[in-house]
C-alpha cells in the first residue's frame, strides 16, 4: 500500500518512503526494494517508513553517473560532421585519429555516452552499410569494428557507478548475430545505470547460457540483435534457454536487427532506446515483483 504524494514531511527533515521514491524519481517498490536491502537506510515511525533527507541526498550522491542520458553540452555538437569524419577515418584504417578525434568530442563537453549514441553507433552502422553495399571488404568492416572497440576500452572509465547496485544483468549478442560492440554499448550503459554486470558477448552456445544462469544469480538478460535476418525462432530459442535456468527469468531484446512483436510473442520484453534503458528495467522488475510491502 502507498500513500498520497503530497503526504507532509515529519519534523522537517523526515520524509515518506513515496515523497522519498518521488524525489528520486522511480517506483515505490524501487524505493522500498532499497531499504530492504539495506542501500537506503529508513526506519519505521508511526507505522511507516521514515527517510532523512540527508540519507536520501547521500543516496542520491553515491548513484551518480556520467552517461545514463544525452549530456546538456552534447546538445550544441555538430554530430553530423563528427560522424562524417570518424566514418572516414574509419574507413582509411586511421586508428589514432579516430581516438582523438572521439577524445576531443568528450573534452568539449559530450558525454561517453553521447560519444556512444551520437558518434560511434553511426559511424559504425555506416561501415555495415558499406559492407552490405559491396563497396568494403569483411577485412574493412573487421578493423573499423577493431578501431571502435579501443577506442570503447578508453571510454569505459566513465561509465563508473558508485554506491548501491539497481540489480544485476546478462548482456549477450543474439546467437547468429556476430556484431559485438552494440551489446558492450548495452553493457557500459547498465553499468553506469547502477547494475552489476556480466557480458558474455557473441557466440554463446545457448546451452551453455543455461548453464551460466543456472549458476550466477541475476535480474534480467539484455540480448542484442543487430541482424535483422536472423533466424525467425531467434528470439522464442533464448528465452527457452534463459528459462530453463529460470523459470521466470525476464529477458529483453534490443537493437536495429530485433523485431519488439517477435520478443512479445516469445514472452520476452522490448527496449528500442538504449537511453532510456535502465528506467525501463526499472519497471519492468518492479512491475514483476511479488513481495508487497506491509507497511508504508
Amino acid at each position: 500500500m502507498t500513500e498520497a504524494v503530497d503526504s507532509p514531511t515529519v519534523d522537517g527533515d523526515l520524509l515518506t518512503l513515496q515523497q522519498a521514491a518521488d524525489r528520486l524519481k522511480v517506483h515505490y517498490m524501487t524505493a522500498y526494494r532499497w531499504v530492504r536491502k539495506g542501500e537506503l537506510p529508513a526506519f519505521k515511525a508511526g507505522g511507516r517508513l521514515r527517510v532523512r533527507t540527508a540519507d536520501l541526498e547521500r543516496f542520491v550522491s553515491d548513484r551518480e553517473v556520467d552517461v545514463a542520458r544525452p549530456s546538456a553540452q552534447g546538445q550544441g555538437t555538430d554530430w553530423p560532421t563528427h560522424v562524417d569524419r570518424l566514418h572516414a577515418l574509419l574507413l582509411g584504417g586511421e586508428g589514432v585519429e579516430a581516438g582523438n578525434l572521439v577524445r576531443k568530442v568528450v573534452s568539449d563537453g559530450a558525454s561517453a555516452g553521447d560519444a556512444y549514441l551520437r558518434l560511434l553507433a553511426p559511424a559504425l552502422h555506416r561501415i555495415g552499410e558499406d559492407w552490405a553495399a559491396g563497396r568494403i571488404t569483411v577485412a574493412d568492416e573487421h578493423r573499423a569494428t577493431e578501431i571502435v572497440s579501443a577506442i570503447m576500452a578508453r571510454l569505459s572509465e566513465f561509465f563508473r557507478r558508485r554506491g548501491p547496485t539497481r540489480g544485476t544483468a546478462v548482456t549477450l549478442t543474439a546467437p547468429g548475430d556476430h556484431h559485438a560492440v552494440p551489446a558492450r554499448m548495452v553493457a557500459d550503459f547498465l553499468r553506469a545505470g547502477g547494475f552489476d554486470v556480466h557480458h558474455l558477448g557473441p557466440d554463446v552456445p545457448l546451452e551453455d547460457l543455461t548453464l551460466f544462469l543456472q549458476v550466477v544469480p541475476n535480474d534480467v538478460v539484455c540480448v542484442s540483435m543487430s541482424t535483422p535476418d536472423l533466424d525467425k525462432e531467434t528470439e522464442r530459442n533464448v528465452v527457452a534457454a534463459c528459462r530453463a535456468a529460470l523459470p521466470d527469468a525476464l529477458v529483453v531484446f534490443g537493437g536495429r536487427g530485433h523485431r519488439p512483436e517477435r520478443a512479445r510473442a516469445a514472452g520476452a520484453e522490448s527496449v528500442e532506446d538504449l537511453a532510456e534503458l535502465t528506467e525501463r528495467l526499472d519497471a519492468l522488475l518492479e512491475s514483476r515483483t511479488d513481495d508487497e510491502p506491509t507497511f508504508t
